[in-house]
């Protein structure tokens, strides 16, 4: 008799095996991009060292040695976590990662919150009214979201709502300069703020992350709201929801009991999409309101020629991107028994 654990763990394992070729996919592109960069010594030492200098230096990193054996103790420093030395920070580059990704994650989450609560629902009113006035708002702001680029929503947002109207704190970082940030626990400054029970701290932060969570959303929405849209309108022109209106089944019941089961799937698989993206595509944001997180700190590095650090994020970011996507196929797969069946 066939184990029932014995479907979820296969699944589970091909999947597990499918993010490994990726991610080793990725460090073998991250490492022929630095290779073809040149030689990362000139940099470290300068123009004007003598060649005793480079010569030492190039032992020291191992770049005399043949190319396989150097593509080989890359992948094994990268599995032990060993993402070089900042040359601007002087600081390990996996020590500047965990100390900047809370604030990103943080922002990200942020703007997911606004995606699912305000992309989700407007899309399920624009397919239920197709004609109606939500229907033909939401199709403004998806062309509104498509075509202005995020920096641009945001420089907007600053000169009205912080320049203009005074509604918001200055885009300068997470908290005001005045206030002291609370005691680190998770680098979330909102929860670490209602944790060391700080409301200055909260309303402050609070205030920081409205406006480039909205600008990270806006740029968003759109892709969720038209698979939403889309997604339930052909479930709603499918046989068996025809055939559940003429046996007279209540326009509540369709649409909950059966028309949204059929949006989950592919509505999961956008959302996984979206946060991959929003993770490893915060750099505008992120620059526009000063906001110290991963993509300030790739745009830091690239100003400096810190290569390790920008290839620190995109590792991460690819990571995030594969994880995203594997807690989208567990959820389908629990969800969609078509899935469970395969």
């Amino acid at each position: 008799m066939r184990s029932p654990w014995l479907g979820p763990l296969l699944y589970i394992l091909r999947r597990a095996a499918m993010i490994f070729l990726v991610l080793l996919g990725v460090c073998t592109v991250t490492f022929i991009v630095t290779r073809l960069l040149g030689n990362p010594v000139y940099l470290l030492v300068g123009q004007q060292a003598n060649k005793e200098i480079l010569d030492n230096m190039i032992h020291q990193m191992g770049l005399d040695r043949p190319l396989y054996e150097q593509y080989l103790r890359y992948l094994w420093a990268v599995a032990r976590g060993d993402l070089g030395m900042s040359r601007y920070t002087f600081r390990p580059v996996l020590e500047d990662i965990r100390l900047r990704l809370p604030a990103t994650f943080e922002l990200v989450t942020a703007a997911m919150w606004l995606i699912v609560f305000g992309g989700v629902p407007l899309g399920v009113l624009a397919a239920a009214r197709p004609r109606g006035i939500i229907a033909r708002f939401a199709q403004f702001l998806s062309q509104l979201g498509v075509s202005m680029p995020s920096f641009w929503v945001g420089l907007l947002l600053i000169y009205f709502f912080f320049f203009r109207l005074h509604w918001f704190p200055a885009p300068l970082g997470r908290l005001a300069d005045q206030i002291a940030a609370p005691p680190r626990v998770t680098g979330l400054l909102l929860v670490d703020s209602l944790l060391a029970r700080d409301h200055v701290a909260f309303r402050s932060a609070l205030g920081h992350l409205v406006l480039p969570a909205v600008t990270l959303a806006l740029g968003s929405v759109p892709a969720t709201l038209q698979i939403t849209r889309t997604t339930l309108l052909q479930v709603l022109a499918s046989d068996y929801i025809r055939t559940a209106r003429a046996y007279g089944m209540p326009a509540r019941a369709i649409y909950f009991r059966y028309a949204l089961k059929n949006v989950v799937v592919p509505l999961i698989t956008v959302l996984a999409m979206t946060f991959g993206y929003l993770m490893s595509g915060t750099v505008l944001v992120e620059t526009v309101f000063a906001w110290p997180g991963l993509g300030l700190y790739a745009v830091d590095a690239m100003n400096h020629f810190d290569y390790e650090p920008i290839v620190g994020v995109v590792l991460l970011s690819a990571l995030f991107y594969a994880l995203a996507y594997l807690v989208a196929d567990l959820v389908s797969f629990a969800v969609d028994p078509r899935i469970r069946a395969q």
